[in-house]
Protein backbone atom coordinates (compact mmCIF):
# COMPACT_ATOMS: atom_id res chain seq x y z
CA UNK A 1 0.00 0.00 0.00
CA UNK A 2 1.47 3.35 -1.07
CA UNK A 3 2.03 6.37 1.16
CA UNK A 4 -0.96 8.19 -0.35
CA UNK A 5 -3.24 5.23 0.33
CA UNK A 6 -1.95 5.10 3.90
CA UNK A 7 -2.67 8.80 4.29
CA UNK A 8 -6.24 8.47 3.01
CA UNK A 9 -7.01 5.18 4.76
CA UNK A 10 -8.33 6.58 8.08
CA UNK A 11 -10.72 8.92 6.29
CA UNK A 12 -12.02 6.18 4.03
CA UNK A 13 -12.55 3.80 6.94
CA UNK A 14 -14.20 6.54 9.01
CA UNK A 15 -16.59 7.39 6.19
CA UNK A 16 -17.29 3.70 5.73
CA UNK A 17 -19.35 1.75 5.94
CA UNK A 18 -16.69 -0.35 7.66
CA UNK A 19 -16.89 -3.50 9.79
CA UNK A 20 -14.32 -3.52 12.61
CA UNK A 21 -13.69 -7.09 13.75
CA UNK A 22 -11.82 -8.47 16.79
CA UNK A 23 -10.07 -11.15 14.69
CA UNK A 24 -9.10 -11.57 11.08
CA UNK A 25 -12.07 -13.31 9.42
CA UNK A 26 -11.66 -16.48 7.42
CA UNK A 27 -12.46 -15.65 3.76
CA UNK A 28 -14.87 -18.61 3.64
CA UNK A 29 -16.65 -17.37 6.73
CA UNK A 30 -16.88 -13.85 5.31
CA UNK A 31 -18.37 -15.25 2.08
CA UNK A 32 -20.85 -17.38 4.02
CA UNK A 33 -22.06 -14.33 5.96
CA UNK A 34 -22.34 -12.29 2.76
CA UNK A 35 -24.44 -15.04 1.18
CA UNK A 36 -26.95 -14.69 4.01
CA UNK A 37 -27.62 -11.18 2.73
CA UNK A 38 -27.35 -12.11 -0.96
CA UNK A 39 -27.38 -15.78 -2.01
CA UNK A 40 -25.58 -14.76 -5.22
CA UNK A 41 -22.61 -13.22 -3.38
CA UNK A 42 -19.31 -14.44 -4.82
CA UNK A 43 -15.58 -13.90 -4.39
CA UNK A 44 -13.81 -11.55 -6.79
CA UNK A 45 -10.10 -11.76 -6.14
CA UNK A 46 -9.62 -10.76 -2.51
CA UNK A 47 -13.01 -8.99 -2.43
CA UNK A 48 -16.53 -10.34 -2.03
CA UNK A 49 -19.23 -9.00 -4.36
CA UNK A 50 -22.61 -8.86 -2.63
CA UNK A 51 -25.79 -6.96 -3.51
CA UNK A 52 -24.09 -4.29 -5.61
CA UNK A 53 -21.39 -3.74 -2.96
CA UNK A 54 -17.83 -4.93 -2.57
CA UNK A 55 -16.49 -6.24 0.76
CA UNK A 56 -12.80 -5.43 0.71
CA UNK A 57 -10.23 -7.73 2.37
CA UNK A 58 -9.48 -7.15 6.07
CA UNK A 59 -6.77 -4.70 7.12
CA UNK A 60 -5.20 -4.79 10.57
CA UNK A 61 -5.57 -1.55 12.54
CA UNK A 62 -3.41 -0.63 15.52
CA UNK A 63 -4.33 1.63 18.45
CA UNK A 64 -3.25 4.82 16.60
CA UNK A 65 -5.58 4.22 13.64
CA UNK A 66 -8.39 3.08 15.93
CA UNK A 67 -8.10 6.31 17.92
CA UNK A 68 -8.60 8.27 14.70
CA UNK A 69 -11.76 6.24 14.11
CA UNK A 70 -13.07 7.02 17.59
CA UNK A 71 -12.84 3.41 18.80
CA UNK A 72 -11.41 2.96 22.31
CA UNK A 73 -9.06 0.18 23.34
CA UNK A 74 -5.49 -0.96 22.84
CA UNK A 75 -6.16 -4.27 21.11
CA UNK A 76 -5.80 -4.29 17.30
CA UNK A 77 -8.89 -4.77 15.15
CA UNK A 78 -9.43 -5.88 11.57
CA UNK A 79 -11.30 -3.57 9.20
CA UNK A 80 -13.41 -4.67 6.22
CA UNK A 81 -14.56 -1.65 4.23
CA UNK A 82 -17.74 -1.85 2.16
CA UNK A 83 -17.52 -0.04 -1.19
CA UNK A 84 -20.20 0.44 -3.83
CA UNK A 85 -19.67 -1.65 -6.95
CA UNK A 86 -21.35 0.58 -9.53
CA UNK A 87 -24.43 2.66 -8.60
CA UNK A 88 -25.00 3.50 -4.96
CA UNK A 89 -26.62 0.60 -3.04
CA UNK A 90 -30.38 0.79 -2.61
CA UNK A 91 -31.86 1.48 0.83
CA UNK A 92 -28.43 1.84 2.45
CA UNK A 93 -27.68 -1.83 1.88
CA UNK A 94 -23.94 -1.22 2.27
CA UNK A 95 -24.51 0.14 5.79
CA UNK A 96 -26.72 -2.83 6.69
CA UNK A 97 -24.08 -5.16 5.25
CA UNK A 98 -21.33 -3.70 7.44
CA UNK A 99 -23.55 -3.89 10.52
CA UNK A 100 -24.61 -7.47 9.73
CA UNK A 101 -21.01 -8.64 9.31
CA UNK A 102 -19.95 -6.93 12.53
CA UNK A 103 -23.00 -8.31 14.36
CA UNK A 104 -22.16 -11.91 13.46
CA UNK A 105 -18.43 -11.62 14.11
CA UNK A 106 -18.66 -9.71 17.41
CA UNK A 107 -17.32 -6.42 16.09
CA UNK A 108 -18.20 -2.77 15.48
CA UNK A 109 -19.60 -0.89 12.52
CA UNK A 110 -18.42 2.57 11.46
CA UNK A 111 -20.39 4.80 9.11
CA UNK A 112 -20.00 8.58 8.64
CA UNK A 113 -17.53 8.69 11.52
CA UNK A 114 -19.86 7.07 14.07
CA UNK A 115 -18.76 3.73 15.59
CA UNK A 116 -21.68 1.51 16.61
CA UNK A 117 -21.89 -1.83 18.40
CA UNK A 118 -24.70 -3.63 16.49
CA UNK A 119 -25.14 -6.13 19.32
CA UNK A 120 -26.50 -3.36 21.55
CA UNK A 121 -29.57 -3.14 19.29
CA UNK A 122 -30.52 -6.75 20.18
CA UNK A 123 -31.01 -7.64 16.53
CA UNK A 124 -34.09 -5.49 15.89
CA UNK A 125 -37.30 -7.03 14.61
CA UNK A 126 -37.16 -10.24 12.55
CA UNK A 127 -38.98 -9.99 9.23
CA UNK A 128 -40.47 -12.27 6.61
CA UNK A 129 -40.32 -11.39 2.91
CA UNK A 130 -43.33 -12.47 0.84
CA UNK A 131 -44.14 -11.91 -2.84
CA UNK A 132 -47.57 -10.48 -1.93
CA UNK A 133 -49.66 -9.57 1.11
CA UNK A 134 -51.36 -12.74 2.39
CA UNK A 135 -55.07 -12.79 3.14
CA UNK A 136 -56.21 -12.89 6.79
CA UNK A 137 -57.63 -16.36 6.15
CA UNK A 138 -54.06 -17.53 5.49
CA UNK A 139 -52.42 -15.73 8.40
CA UNK A 140 -54.86 -16.25 11.27
CA UNK A 141 -54.60 -20.08 11.45
CA UNK A 142 -50.80 -19.79 11.56
CA UNK A 143 -50.74 -17.15 14.30
CA UNK A 144 -53.39 -18.97 16.34
CA UNK A 145 -50.80 -21.69 16.95
CA UNK A 146 -47.91 -19.28 17.63
CA UNK A 147 -49.29 -16.44 19.74
CA UNK A 148 -50.63 -16.53 23.30
CA UNK A 149 -54.27 -16.70 22.30
CA UNK A 150 -55.49 -17.32 25.86
CA UNK A 151 -54.34 -13.93 27.16
CA UNK A 152 -55.35 -11.10 24.87
CA UNK A 153 -56.33 -7.67 26.13
CA UNK A 154 -58.80 -6.62 23.46
CA UNK A 155 -59.12 -3.20 25.11
CA UNK A 156 -55.80 -2.22 23.55
CA UNK A 157 -57.24 -2.73 20.08
CA UNK A 158 -60.62 -0.99 19.91
CA UNK A 159 -60.61 -1.20 16.09
CA UNK A 160 -59.55 -4.83 16.06
CA UNK A 161 -61.48 -8.06 15.75
CA UNK A 162 -60.76 -11.07 17.95
CA UNK A 163 -60.50 -14.17 15.74
CA UNK A 164 -59.43 -17.50 17.27
CA UNK A 165 -57.68 -15.67 20.10
CA UNK A 166 -55.73 -13.35 17.78
CA UNK A 167 -56.56 -9.66 17.39
CA UNK A 168 -56.78 -8.69 13.71
CA UNK A 169 -56.74 -5.01 12.77
CA UNK A 170 -57.41 -4.54 9.04
CA UNK A 171 -55.72 -1.29 8.02
CA UNK A 172 -55.51 -1.55 4.21
CA UNK A 173 -54.35 2.02 3.85
CA UNK A 174 -50.89 3.41 3.18
CA UNK A 175 -48.05 0.92 3.43
CA UNK A 176 -49.48 -1.11 6.32
CA UNK A 177 -52.03 -3.71 5.22
CA UNK A 178 -52.84 -5.71 8.38
CA UNK A 179 -51.86 -5.92 12.03
CA UNK A 180 -52.16 -9.04 14.19
CA UNK A 181 -51.42 -9.08 17.93
CA UNK A 182 -51.56 -10.75 21.28
CA UNK A 183 -50.34 -9.38 24.61
CA UNK A 184 -46.66 -10.01 23.77
CA UNK A 185 -46.18 -9.71 20.01
CA UNK A 186 -47.38 -7.52 17.18
CA UNK A 187 -47.20 -8.88 13.62
CA UNK A 188 -47.40 -6.07 11.07
CA UNK A 189 -47.76 -6.79 7.36
CA UNK A 190 -46.57 -4.05 5.00
CA UNK A 191 -46.57 -3.78 1.22
CA UNK A 192 -44.75 -1.75 -1.40
CA UNK A 193 -41.16 -2.36 -0.22
CA UNK A 194 -38.22 -2.62 -2.58
CA UNK A 195 -36.92 -6.14 -3.13
CA UNK A 196 -33.78 -6.71 -0.99
CA UNK A 197 -30.85 -8.76 -2.35
CA UNK A 198 -31.76 -11.72 -0.12
CA UNK A 199 -35.08 -12.07 -2.01
CA UNK A 200 -34.01 -11.14 -5.54
CA UNK A 201 -32.64 -14.60 -6.30
CA UNK A 202 -35.97 -16.27 -5.47
CA UNK A 203 -38.27 -13.68 -7.01
CA UNK A 204 -36.26 -11.95 -9.78
CA UNK A 205 -39.46 -10.82 -11.52
CA UNK A 206 -40.76 -8.73 -8.58
CA UNK A 207 -40.39 -4.98 -8.32
CA UNK A 208 -42.02 -4.71 -4.89
CA UNK A 209 -42.33 -7.07 -1.98
CA UNK A 210 -44.43 -7.56 1.16
CA UNK A 211 -42.74 -7.50 4.57
CA UNK A 212 -44.00 -9.11 7.78
CA UNK A 213 -42.48 -7.59 10.94
CA UNK A 214 -42.55 -9.43 14.28
CA UNK A 215 -42.27 -6.85 17.08
CA UNK A 216 -42.75 -6.85 20.86
CA UNK A 217 -46.09 -5.38 21.98
CA UNK A 218 -44.41 -3.46 24.79
CA UNK A 219 -41.43 -2.11 22.89
CA UNK A 220 -38.26 -1.73 24.93
CA UNK A 221 -35.45 0.73 24.39
CA UNK A 222 -33.12 -1.64 22.54
CA UNK A 223 -35.70 -2.32 19.83
CA UNK A 224 -37.02 1.25 19.49
CA UNK A 225 -34.65 2.26 16.62
CA UNK A 226 -35.97 -0.60 14.48
CA UNK A 227 -39.54 0.46 15.20
CA UNK A 228 -38.83 4.03 14.16
CA UNK A 229 -37.24 2.80 10.92
CA UNK A 230 -40.38 0.76 10.27
CA UNK A 231 -42.65 3.74 10.81
CA UNK A 232 -43.25 3.11 14.52
CA UNK A 233 -43.67 5.60 17.31
CA UNK A 234 -41.20 7.61 19.29
CA UNK A 235 -40.85 7.60 23.05
CA UNK A 236 -43.33 9.79 24.94
CA UNK A 237 -40.42 11.95 26.13
CA UNK A 238 -39.55 12.64 22.49
CA UNK A 239 -43.09 13.49 21.41
CA UNK A 240 -42.64 17.23 21.87
CA UNK A 241 -39.50 17.18 19.75
CA UNK A 242 -41.38 15.25 17.08
CA UNK A 243 -43.99 18.02 16.94
CA UNK A 244 -41.24 20.57 16.37
CA UNK A 245 -39.84 18.44 13.53
CA UNK A 246 -43.28 18.30 11.96
CA UNK A 247 -43.49 22.09 12.02
CA UNK A 248 -40.05 22.34 10.41
CA UNK A 249 -40.81 19.73 7.74
CA UNK A 250 -44.45 20.06 6.68
CA UNK A 251 -45.98 17.25 4.72
CA UNK A 252 -44.00 14.54 6.50
CA UNK A 253 -45.84 12.06 8.67
CA UNK A 254 -44.78 12.25 12.31
CA UNK A 255 -45.20 9.23 14.60
CA UNK A 256 -47.64 9.63 17.47
CA UNK A 257 -46.79 8.64 21.00
CA UNK A 258 -49.19 6.29 22.82
CA UNK A 259 -51.87 8.17 24.70
CA UNK A 260 -51.61 11.26 22.46
CA UNK A 261 -53.33 9.96 19.36
CA UNK A 262 -56.71 11.51 20.22
CA UNK A 263 -55.18 14.89 21.02
CA UNK A 264 -53.06 15.10 17.87
CA UNK A 265 -55.36 13.47 15.32
CA UNK A 266 -58.66 14.87 14.14
CA UNK A 267 -59.91 11.34 13.57
CA UNK A 268 -58.97 9.02 16.46
CA UNK A 269 -60.02 6.00 14.40
CA UNK A 270 -57.81 6.93 11.45
CA UNK A 271 -56.12 3.74 10.16
CA UNK A 272 -52.76 5.47 9.65
CA UNK A 273 -52.69 6.50 13.32
CA UNK A 274 -53.67 2.96 14.28
CA UNK A 275 -50.84 1.52 12.22
CA UNK A 276 -48.34 3.85 13.89
CA UNK A 277 -49.57 2.86 17.34
CA UNK A 278 -49.32 -0.82 16.42
CA UNK A 279 -45.53 -0.81 16.54
CA UNK A 280 -45.42 0.59 20.05
CA UNK A 281 -48.71 -0.31 21.74
CA UNK A 282 -48.40 -0.87 25.44
CA UNK A 283 -45.11 1.02 25.87
CA UNK A 284 -46.78 3.42 28.33
CA UNK A 285 -49.36 1.06 29.76
CA UNK A 286 -46.79 -1.43 30.98
CA UNK A 287 -43.08 -1.48 31.73
CA UNK A 288 -42.96 -5.27 31.57
CA UNK A 289 -40.49 -6.91 29.22
CA UNK A 290 -41.59 -9.48 26.64
CA UNK A 291 -41.61 -12.51 28.93
CA UNK A 292 -43.58 -10.77 31.68
CA UNK A 293 -40.81 -11.17 34.23
CA UNK A 294 -41.33 -7.61 35.44
CA UNK A 295 -45.02 -8.27 36.15
CA UNK A 296 -44.19 -10.96 38.70
CA UNK A 297 -41.25 -9.03 40.15
CA UNK A 298 -39.07 -12.09 39.90
CA UNK A 299 -35.91 -12.63 37.87
CA UNK A 300 -35.26 -16.00 36.30
CA UNK A 301 -32.57 -16.93 38.84
CA UNK A 302 -33.82 -14.84 41.77
CA UNK A 303 -30.37 -13.27 42.01
CA UNK A 304 -31.80 -9.76 41.96
CA UNK A 305 -33.69 -10.41 45.21
CA UNK A 306 -30.71 -11.77 47.15
CA UNK A 307 -28.00 -9.65 45.52
CA UNK A 308 -25.83 -12.75 45.34
CA UNK A 309 -24.55 -14.84 42.45
CA UNK A 310 -23.10 -18.33 42.60
CA UNK A 311 -19.59 -16.94 42.68
CA UNK A 312 -20.29 -14.36 45.39
CA UNK A 313 -22.01 -11.06 46.03
CA UNK A 314 -22.67 -8.71 43.13
CA UNK A 315 -24.44 -5.40 42.86
CA UNK A 316 -28.15 -5.18 42.06
CA UNK A 317 -27.28 -3.20 38.96
CA UNK A 318 -24.98 -5.95 37.63
CA UNK A 319 -27.61 -8.60 38.27
CA UNK A 320 -30.43 -6.58 36.72
CA UNK A 321 -28.31 -5.71 33.67
CA UNK A 322 -27.41 -9.35 33.15
CA UNK A 323 -31.02 -10.44 33.51
CA UNK A 324 -32.16 -7.71 31.11
CA UNK A 325 -29.73 -8.93 28.44
CA UNK A 326 -30.86 -12.54 28.91
CA UNK A 327 -34.53 -11.61 28.76
CA UNK A 328 -34.00 -9.43 25.66
CA UNK A 329 -32.14 -12.19 23.83
CA UNK A 330 -34.69 -14.83 24.79
CA UNK A 331 -37.44 -12.54 23.48
CA UNK A 332 -35.50 -12.00 20.24
CA UNK A 333 -35.14 -15.75 19.73
CA UNK A 334 -38.88 -16.17 20.29
CA UNK A 335 -39.68 -13.49 17.69
CA UNK A 336 -37.25 -15.13 15.26
CA UNK A 337 -38.97 -18.50 15.81
CA UNK A 338 -42.33 -16.91 14.98
CA UNK A 339 -40.86 -15.33 11.83
CA UNK A 340 -39.37 -18.65 10.71
CA UNK A 341 -42.69 -20.45 11.20
CA UNK A 342 -44.54 -17.79 9.21
CA UNK A 343 -41.92 -18.02 6.46
CA UNK A 344 -42.20 -21.79 6.31
CA UNK A 345 -46.00 -21.83 6.21
CA UNK A 346 -46.30 -19.01 3.66
CA UNK A 347 -43.23 -20.00 1.60
CA UNK A 348 -41.39 -16.79 2.38
CA UNK A 349 -37.89 -15.82 3.54
CA UNK A 350 -37.18 -15.12 7.21
CA UNK A 351 -34.46 -12.55 7.88
CA UNK A 352 -33.19 -10.26 10.59
CA UNK A 353 -33.80 -6.51 10.58
CA UNK A 354 -30.75 -5.97 8.31
CA UNK A 355 -31.88 -8.42 5.64
CA UNK A 356 -29.67 -11.41 6.58
CA UNK A 357 -31.48 -14.71 6.14
CA UNK A 358 -32.31 -16.79 9.22
CA UNK A 359 -32.14 -20.60 9.15
CA UNK A 360 -32.95 -21.13 12.83
CA UNK A 361 -34.00 -18.85 15.72
CA UNK A 362 -30.51 -18.68 17.26
CA UNK A 363 -29.21 -17.09 14.04
CA UNK A 364 -30.76 -13.82 15.23
CA UNK A 365 -28.31 -13.61 18.15
CA UNK A 366 -24.99 -11.72 17.88
CA UNK A 367 -21.60 -13.40 17.49
CA UNK A 368 -22.88 -16.50 15.72
CA UNK A 369 -19.86 -16.69 13.40
CA UNK A 370 -17.21 -15.44 15.84
CA UNK A 371 -14.30 -17.82 16.14
CA UNK A 372 -10.59 -17.98 16.94
CA UNK A 373 -8.29 -15.43 15.33
CA UNK A 374 -6.40 -16.34 12.18
CA UNK A 375 -2.67 -15.82 11.93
Amino acid sequence: MGWLSNLLLPGRLRTGPTALLPARPDPKTLLAIAQLADPEARPDGDDVLVGGSRVQPPIELGPDLLAKLGVPGEEPLWACRIAADGPLPVDFFDKSLAEGIAYRLGGWSVCQGEPVDPAEEAGGDPVVYLPAVPEPEEVLPILAGLLHTDAVDTGRWPEGELVDGVVHVPVRRGRVADVYADDELVVTIEEGHRVPPVAQARWPYLTEIAVVRVSPAGRTEETRPAAEAAGGTVDPVDAEGAEDEAAAAPGEEVPVAPGEEAARSEDPGDPDALAAVAADTGAVETAAVDTGAAETGEAETGAAETGEAEGGAVSDRDVSDGDAVTVARDALVRRAAVALEIAQRLQGIAADSRGFQLAEPADALPGGYAGPALA
